[in-house]
């Protein structure tokens, strides 16, 4: 039987949660039905090391002087050589555009595109898609959110008709992400005190994280467990501020910037509580469904699609966006009650399991795209 050609289309594998769907739903598709690429338009990034040996990757379209200009032909190029059932493009921007350009110009069957952009504070008055992505989205055999709330933006709002979108959730290892005893060397080379209950928050360091209202919910956790320890793990532009602001309050020694790291599911392990501070733009956030998966009860803002991943008090706490002080409850109540706690690592667990693995989302994804092709004469 001949095997479906995928091209998944974006602009690099850099460290993210729209990028990991991207290498786990690659990796986790049936390879005798599908054969994969991958097309970047820069770098390959550091995930891309995680793909797995048999997913072809074509990257660097826009490298050189003129690469701009040069990424759609160089892009409708390999296209044309390689012969794609079906270019799948991930998020919006210029990988939206000439991905989807290029499919139609190679004349590909199917011609999707994953959209996990949540509108925000920025999008107020203008698409999310953008005048030209927006302009050719009858391009589109369909579109794939991850979350219902996006589905219904994207039709309320972008004129996209509800029953060419689909919502597939955002899935996470459930194998890699599990609960298991934290790392005894790794407890020692971060200085965490025994016994001390831990905090973490998996984010990049951008404003819109709102990394300022964790550190200041810190603070007032710190007032009543002194012992308490904070790991803020992930990198980005707002480091140095916010290592500012940690002097500033008093809380620099119990807060542990730790950067970019690869050994997210030890790190869980170690933590007692996984958090979120975003005000603003939230999809589906991975960090929560790896808390989840490993057993780590979550406090995390009523936004986006973080209520139909965290289930209010069942798996952790939901509360409203910007509030400080239900931020630091919220934590002192997990650190203090262990029945509660226990309660919601279990529940936690058993959510992940049933509702976002890997494995459905790649069932999902497969599904989608043969819903669109042609039926086999021979079967």
């Amino acid at each position: 039987m001949k095997r479906t050609k995928v091209a998944f289309v974006t602009t690099s594998l850099i460290v993210g949660g729209q990028e990991k769907v991207l290498v786990d739903v690659a990796n986790g598709m049936n390879r005798k039905e599908f054969e994969v690429a991958v097309v970047l338009t820069k770098e390959p990034g550091a995930l891309a090391k995680d793909l797995a040996e048999d997913v072809m990757v074509i990257s660097g379209l826009r490298d050189g002087f003129l690469g701009s200009f040069l990424a759609l032909p160089r892009m409708m190029g390999w296209m044309k050589q390689w012969q794609p059932d079906c270019v799948f493009t991930f998020g919006s921007g210029d990988k939206f555009l000439l991905g989807r350009l290029a499919a139609k110009w190679a004349k590909a069957t199917v011609i999707l595109s994953g959209l996990h952009t949540t509108p925000g504070p920025e999008h107020v008055g203008r698409s999310i898609l953008g005048k030209w992505n927006k302009h050719l989205m009858g391009l589109n055999s369909g579109v794939v959110t991850v979350t219902s709330g996006l589905k219904e933006y994207l039709y309320e709002v972008e004129g996209y008709p509800l029953e060419k979108t689909y919502v597939i959730p955002n899935g996470t290892n459930t194998e890699r992400f599990a609960p298991r005893p934290p790392s005894p060397d790794l407890q020692a080379e971060l200085k965490l005190p025994r016994g001390a209950p831990v905090v973490s928050i998996v984010a990049a360091l951008r404003k819109e994280k709102r990394h300022d209202l964790y550190l200041k919910a810190t603070a007032l956790v710190l007032k009543q467990c002194p012992q308490a320890r904070f790991l803020v793990v992930g990198g980005g532009p707002s480091l140095k501020d916010l290592k500012y602001l940690a002097n500033e309050l008093g809380i620099a020694e119990a807060v542990h910037f730790l950067g970019p790291r690869h050994d997210i599911p030890e790190l869980l392990n170690l933590s007692t509580v996984a958090v979120l501070s975003s005000t603003d733009v939230e999809s589906a956030p991975i960090c929560m469904l790896e808390a989840l998966a490993s057993g780590v009860p979550q406090v995390a803002p009523a936004i986006g699609g973080i209520p139909d991943i965290v289930a209010d008090g069942e798996t952790g706490f939901l509360y409203t966006a910007g509030n400080v002080e239900a931020l630091a409850g919220h934590m002192l109540t997990l650190f203090q009650d262990s029945q509660l706690h226990e309660r919601m690592a279990s529940a936690s667990r058993l959510r992940a399991v049933e509702k976002f693995s890997v494995e459905r989302m790649v069932l999902g994804h497969e599904a989608i795209i043969r819903k669109f092709l042609p039926e086999d004469p021979n079967e």
